[in-house]
């Protein structure tokens, strides 16, 4: 009887025990659950406020400056997309206030290489070229109509024809398009009454297109505002393997995958400054003004390891800065700077280093401040200043490095733009 009580004892000593360790492993479970969720959360509400001066040399360990070749035939207006992959540079230039658009190509060292495409009513022409990606030595060309596609030669290798009878007549106007895989592509839409997809799944069809999937927005609307702009359209961008996409109205960047489902990637947690559908939909007006009162994501550039964003912050912006228009009138710029950490969850809004300059302060080379408009597959990120703005820094740097000197000594204010690509940590 004795052992017989010692032996129950330990029996029940034992699934103890191992109801404990299963708790234990339900509690850890369920807490890795709610960080590794956290970690998809950008806390842009509860960071309103409070606002940080970042160095360059937090996020890259070196910088590099690349005057791109200037001529008669390189003439670059005003730079509306840049890509750095494979130690080339590409470039889509427009002519202010003009719907003139060139399609650069240029080396590592900014030596020009050539034009890719050209202007024209052909079949083979562009005409309204509004959208321009490299990827895999590939460079794409999406016009109005359809998609021109080279190598880096400047051969003609593919086209395809976007005046297919299954694509819906109402998304035709406003729409960009990346690879997903070979022959596959991601549609970006944007409608201008009721319901629409967030995106489009096709197949290069031959010389047409065939429409595979359509992505769910879940959200409808009467109508939308009768000034068309970006915000409908959102973002979109390619990360390593996966489309990204990210509209306003789902406060969420939601990735497409390899097998071309779609889920979460990131939520902006807006709060009391998440933008109403009545605001989309033209309900509140003035629409400008109405505006104001909201927080939208922009622009975001994504590394390894972190998520760059350009947000409009409306009258939230700390520091808002008077701005010259494209037609000569002021406006004010409410731009404020975001860096969100995707493998610690933590998010930082931005201080300008210096009065109307967004971005990091240069403390790598004491250089100019710097914002990465594109980062490569390879994790590094490129802007680009105009050779004036560089040579003004020039002249303010105590002691400039010996690239930057050897730049200054052969540039005049007047030439192409000067390339800045800094290489980030991994």
């Amino acid at each position: 009887m004795i052992k017989n009580f010692f032996c129950n004892r330990k029996s029940a000593n034992i699934i103890t025990t191992g109801l404990l360790v299963l708790f234990t492993y339900a509690m850890v479970s369920c807490s890795n659950k709610k960080d590794a969720h956290a970690l998809h959360v950008i806390p842009v509400a509860s960071t309103v406020g409070n606002y940080n001066l970042l160095n360059l040399s937090k996020y890259a360990t070196e910088i590099r400056y690349i005057p791109l070749e200037t001529n008669d035939s390189t003439l670059i207006s005003g730079i509306r997309q840049i890509f750095y992959e494979n130690g080339k540079i590409l470039l889509l230039d427009q002519i202010p206030l003009s719907y003139t658009f060139t399609c650069f190509l240029f080396d590592n060292n900014g030596k020009f290489y050539r034009k890719i495409g050209q202007p024209g009513q052909g079949p083979d022409d562009y005409n309204n070229l509004r959208q321009v990606f490299m990827h895999e030595n590939f460079i794409y060309l999406k016009d109005y109509f359809k998609v021109l596609i080279y190598d880096t030669n400047g051969n003609l290798v593919e086209k395809i024809n976007l005046r297919s009878n299954e694509f819906p007549q109402q998304y035709r106007s406003f729409f960009e398009i990346l690879p997903l895989k070979k022959d596959t592509f991601v549609m970006n839409v944007a409608s201008m009454k009721g319901y629409y997809p967030k995106a489009i799944l096709f197949e290069k069809y031959q010389s047409d297109i065939k429409i595979i999937k359509e992505y769910p927005n879940y959200v409808k609307l009467d109508k939308l505002h009768d000034f068309y702009s970006t915000d409908e359209l959102g973002i979109m961008y390619r990360f390593k393997d996966d489309v990204r996409i990210y509209k306003v109205f789902n406060d969420t960047i939601f990735t497409i995958g390899q097998n071309t489902e779609m889920k979460d990637a990131f939520i902006f947690e807006l709060g009391k400054y998440k933008p109403t559908l009545s605001f989309m939909e033209g309900k509140e007006t003035p629409w400008n003004d109405a505006r104001k009162k909201y927080i939208i994501p922009m622009a975001v550039c994504e590394s390894l390891n972190h998520l760059f964003i350009n947000f409009n912050f409306g009258n939230q912006a700390p520091e808002p800065v008077e701005s010259i228009g494209n037609q000569g009138g002021k406006y004010s710029d409410t731009r404020v700077y975001g860096i969100f950490d995707k493998l610690t969850g933590e998010f930082t809004l931005m201080k300008q280093p210096i009065k109307g300059k967004f971005g990091f302060k240069n403390d790598i080379d004491t250089g100019p401040v710097f914002w990465p408009k594109n980062i490569s597959s390879d994790n590094e990120s490129v802007t680009y200043i105009s050779a004036k703005e560089f040579l003004d820094y020039y002249d303010k740097i105590e002691k400039p490095t010996p690239q930057m000197t050897e730049i200054a000594k052969r540039i005049s204010p007047d030439d192409n733009p000067i390339v800045i690509i800094a290489k980030l940590k991994k």
